[in-house]
């Protein structure tokens, strides 16, 4: 019989404590951070590189990913960990929006296309974003986050991403959708506790 994965810790984890955003300001912020750490964590091609780096393990016990009691909590602490390496490359907290909210279209496209939004065309192409939302757990999706944070100058709401890199799940996704084509009125809510449609 295979194992099952361990659960993901509660959005709250994150959300209630703002503590991504706290470990980012330590560590990563270009002014107040440590520019030496945040390199190292560029630098870092995998969760594998990323666990030798005490700042990444640091991150791993703030957002519940790794306890005492879970040492060998592997995929609690992957996520963790890859999620340090995503947020190396912000540059800029934005409280205002989340991450599609930014990115999408600024108002509903209907049946506009790209080329005709004039200002309300999105900075993020449709085909990227397809691509974004078909991406998996693991180095695509840390890829993928890069990539989206590279393409927003690297100002992203911290808390938002963190909690959504970690929450990577269909829940998730179809937020993303609602955000991006500017229908977030009619997003599904989001639920303190993981769906059941997680691919987690």
């Amino acid at each position: 019989m295979t194992a099952s994965k361990p659960p993901l810790p509660s959005r709250g984890t994150i959300r209630s404590n703002a503590r991504a955003l706290e470990w980012w300001q330590r560590y990563c912020h270009p002014v107040e951070g440590d520019s030496a750490t945040r390199a190292r964590l560029r630098r870092c091609r995998s969760a594998t590189d990323a666990v030798s780096v005490p700042a990444a393990v640091h991150l791993a016990r703030m957002i519940g990913g790794l306890s005492q009691t879970q040492a060998d909590d592997d995929h609690r602490v992957i996520a963790a960990l890859d999620l340090s390496r995503v947020l190396a490359h912000v540059t800029h907290h934005v409280e205002t929006q989340r991450p599609m909210q930014t990115a999408g279209w600024k108002s509903f496209p209907g049946e506009r296309r790209e080329s005709d939004a004039g200002e309300d065309r999105p900075i993020l192409s449709e085909m990227r974003f397809r691509r974004l939302l078909a991406s998996a757990r693991g180095e695509a999706q840390v890829s993928a986050f890069i990539r989206l944070i590279a393409l927003l100058g690297g100002a992203v709401n911290v808390t938002a991403l963190a909690d959504d890199f970690i929450f990577w799940n269909d829940r998730t996704k179809r937020r993303w959708a609602f955000d991006y084509y500017a229908a977030g009125v009619a997003a599904p809510a989001d639920s303190d506790t993981l769906s059941e449609d997680t691919d987690a």
